[in-house]
């Protein structure tokens, strides 16, 4: 009739995806989220190393320290922004050092601040506005913006 399988199909159900061919590009990310990946799992072991010493309750309670360097440094760098969504903790912070490993040296303490009664991510930002003191520095924006 002249139609594609899309102008055809009596249900979105019945259509197959896309076959997508990625580009250099995209493999150049999958590579880089596939060592974040590996960050990721050492930082949850040494997270559950002290969640098991009593240091932390949960991930939100943690301050994660991480001492890398070459691309590895580099790696977490263009990340640091995600870093602390990524290993679901409340706080990140680089040390470049020098030397070649691969998966940065980990060391967990407890966040700094106060818990935000919303999110429950700890922040030293937590009681800095009079309007909502129990919140943090990313939650005043969001509430405003439903309520005002």
């Amino acid at each position: 009739e002249g139609r594609t399988a899309e102008e055809r199909a009596d249900s979105v159900h019945e259509l197959l995806f896309p076959n997508h061919q990625p580009t250099g590009e995209e493999a150049h990310l999958l590579a880089e989220w596939d060592k974040l990946r590996e960050v990721r799992e050492s930082v949850l072991k040494s997270l559950e190393g002290a969640r098991q010493s009593g240091m932390i309750g949960n991930s939100l309670e943690a301050r994660v320290v991480l001492r890398a360097s070459g691309e590895t440094a580099a790696l977490l760098r263009r990340h640091e922004s995600d870093l602390r969504y990524i290993f679901i903790v409340s706080q990140t912070v680089i040390e470049e050092t020098t030397g070649s490993e691969v998966i940065p040296q980990i060391e967990v303490f407890k966040a700094d601040g106060q818990k935000c009664e919303r999110c429950w991510n700890y922040s030293v930002e937590v009681g800095n506005d009079s309007a909502y003191p129990t919140l943090c520095e990313r939650c005043v924006p969001a509430v405003n913006a439903m309520c005002c």
